[in-house]
């Protein structure tokens, strides 16, 4: 079967922009299979077969929890393609009709809440760690002497500003802007009332 590989990245907050991208492949007969984050493969297939969703579980639910809801989702004809870290890549048959239907204005609160709470985590995490590296740089220097404080130092200055500087250009911008969707979804929800 003809395969395709095409380069894209997209950050935890693109994922709507990234399910229409799958979803205009599948229009123009590629199959979605599967992604490492960076590279994504699709095979060769009819134009508008399957319609794409990506889903986040919640971070609430157990191991045990997510399989079962999973199984439900294939007793009800929609599969996972792909497994790749937190996300799941569900399809179904376009035949029996788009993954959204109706208002789900809710629905896409729910799961840009979800991807909110993964980027939040990702954030306090690289803060903790930069506390950490920095309070255990202060102890070392206070300890030890020679090259081995020097040593330390510049390893314990040199991951604490790869945090903060990820921190700032990349997981600050991606929480804001999912702080921002949310925010654009709760006013439609107000409007609509």
């Amino acid at each position: 079967m003809e395969k395709k590989h095409c380069l894209r990245y997209f950050t935890i907050a693109d994922y709507e922009k990234e399910q229409k991208w799958i979803n205009d492949m599948s229009r123009g007969g590629w199959n979605f299979v599967c992604t490492n984050g960076l590279i994504y493969t699709f095979e060769k297939g009819t134009p508008g077969e399957w319609n794409y969703k990506i889903d986040l579980p919640g971070e609430q639910m157990t191991e045990g929890e997510v399989e079962a809801y999973y199984r439900f989702m294939e007793e009800c004809g929609i599969e996972v393609v792909h497994t790749f870290k937190m996300w799941r890549y569900l399809r179904k048959k376009a035949a029996s009709g788009d993954f959204n239907t109706g208002d789900n204005t809710y629905v896409q609160l729910a799961m840009v809440n979800k991807a909110y709470g993964v980027a939040t985590k990702l954030t306090n995490i690289l803060l903790v760690l930069f506390a950490i590296i920095i309070v255990a740089a202060a102890v070392v220097e206070q300890f030890a002497n020679g090259l081995f404080a020097e040593f330390m130092q510049g390893f314990a200055t040199g991951v604490s500003t790869s945090a903060l500087v990820a921190l700032s250009i990349i997981l600050v911008p991606i929480t804001r802007r999912l702080r921002l969707r949310m925010n654009e979804l709760v006013e439609e929800m107000q409007v609509k009332g």
